[in-house]
């Protein structure tokens, strides 16, 4: 079984930061090695500001994401997105320490 770890970002951020290459490195490796696996990527903010701008900066934080994975030789139809704004925290939004928890992408496993 393989476990992705998910990459964080800055408020307000879509960029990667250096911290996120190792993961997506491994994950790239691991796509190479198993050329039937499928993923979805879901990108996730935390709860400050507009709703809507939050839907749209989950969108491109996971289209980053896709970007460079697809950058790196993974083919673009084995890459699902989804984003889901504030929609699914995985911590309290109430003070930032927990709140970056929430400026996430998750990675699943969809097809083995």
């Amino acid at each position: 079984k393989v476990l992705l770890n998910n990459i964080f970002f800055a408020q307000g951020e879509y960029y990667l930061r250096n911290s996120s290459f190792a993961e997506l490195d491994r994950l790239v490796k691991m796509m190479k090695e198993y050329p039937d696996v499928e993923i979805v990527i879901e990108g996730h903010t935390d709860s400050q500001g507009n709703a809507n701008l939050n839907l749209q900066l989950s969108y491109d934080r996971v289209n980053e994401v896709k970007k460079y994975l697809v950058s790196k030789g993974i083919a673009k139809n084995r890459i699902e997105t989804k984003g889901w704004g504030g929609q699914k925290p995985i911590a309290s939004n109430s003070k930032e320490e927990t709140r970056k928890l929430n400026r996430r992408v998750e990675f699943t496993i969809t097809k083995k």
